[in-house]
């Protein structure tokens, strides 16, 4: 045997043994995976737990980081919202008002359908508590303030507006009036809940109707310039008792506010309506308040002569101090013009006062004139 022959016989050999082992390596790796297959087939074929009966504790089935259901939760959240609805603001019920016909008829009616006065003839009205439900009817500018103007008396002031923009009420109420009236235009009234009442003229056209309910800033009206008027601009007043006052002691025009630290003192004189941001003394009160005035007579707030025109007047017989009238003098009115008025003479205006024909008036200046 030579060398070949020895070199082939080595390599026959060895190949012969490599395929024995890869014949054993390829057995094992199927023993291996057989028994994984059969351990699987024995867990899928073992039987799933039965479910928990009714009757079995919750905490065996409910993990310890659920927390279980609190039956109180919801009694607390209820009386939680109870609370909550508790602090809300309790809207006070406000009074009922319905205008008639006639009531609807004029801008100035009669006391007896207007009269916010208590028994004592006194009124008090805190601007600051008007603000509690305010809103500035048009944000424009002051083009005309309260007074006369030449020989005309100008019974508010003036707004310069844009035309057809919203008019809103000043406060809550019910309108009492609102059509065309002479040389109001346009014209909304509306009383208020203490009495006062507010107007509203020159509107091109009007949103809102008798005995309609109107909140603070409701739009009731498209500015116009309707009736006598030479410019689109809002005409607005507050009147007490039919009487109208300086809109500018309640309104600050520059600010488009109220001024709050005002108060309006209003009278009842006899019929005769005195407004005032200035608390009067020597109140004369109504006929019809007269006599339980007059045991007040040494009172503080009555002057000297006030108390004796009331004492002297106690020896009188009531039909005759009742007689007895007042008027306080305006801007521009002379004893001519009161005589007039009061269907009287100058000569008897100076007698029943002191004075003389040449006397100069006071505004705000009390004159006897019956």
């Amino acid at each position: 045997m030579n060398i070949y022959t020895i070199g082939c016989s080595m390599m026959v050999g060895m190949m012969l043994v490599g395929c024995t082992a890869t014949k054993s390596f390829l057995g094992m790796d199927r023993e291996k995976k057989t028994p994984s297959k059969t351990v699987t087939a024995s867990a899928s074929s073992t039987p799933r737990p039965e479910p928990l009966l009714q009757d079995q504790k919750a905490e065996e089935v409910i993990p310890e980081t659920v927390e279980p259901v609190n039956p109180y939760r919801l009694d607390k959240s209820a009386s939680m919202q109870a609370k909550i609805q508790a602090q809300q603001p309790v809207v006070t019920e406000r009074p009922k008002m319905q205008f008639s016909a006639t009531e609807s008829a004029n801008v100035r009616i009669s006391q007896q359908s207007n009269n916010p006065f208590p028994g004592s003839g006194e009124l008090q009205i805190a601007v600051g508590d008007l603000s509690k439900e305010f809103c500035y009817p048009y944000p424009g500018k002051l083009i005309s303030s309260y007074g006369y103007r030449g020989r005309s008396f100008h019974s508010g002031v003036d707004i310069k507006a844009v035309p057809h923009d919203t008019i809103r009420a000043a406060w809550p109420g019910v309108v009492r009036m609102a059509k065309p009236y002479s040389g109001y235009g346009n014209i909304i009234v509306i009383r208020h809940y203490n009495g006062m009442e507010s107007v509203y003229a020159h509107q091109s056209r009007n949103l809102v109707s008798v005995n309609d309910v109107v909140e603070a800033g409701a739009p009731i009206g498209l500015a116009g310039r309707t009736g006598r008027a030479t410019t689109e601009h809002l005409h607005f007043e507050i009147r007490i008792a039919g009487e109208p006052i300086n809109p500018t002691w309640v309104l600050d025009t520059e600010n488009r506010c109220l001024k709050e630290a005002n108060t309006l003192y209003c009278y009842n004189r006899g019929g005769q309506i005195r407004v005032s941001i200035k608390e009067q003394v020597g109140y004369m009160p109504t006929p019809e308040n007269l006599a339980s005035e007059e045991s007040k007579a040494t009172s503080s707030v009555l002057t000297a002569s006030t108390a004796k025109s009331t004492s002297s007047a106690t020896k009188k017989p009531t039909s005759s101090i009742a007689s007895k009238q007042y008027h306080y003098v305006k801007s521009g009115e002379t004893l001519s013009h009161i005589a007039r008025r009061y269907s009287t003479t100058v000569p008897k205006l100076c007698a029943l006062n002191g004075l003389k024909s040449t006397s100069v008036l006071q505004i705000k200046q009390k004159l006897r004139v019956k």
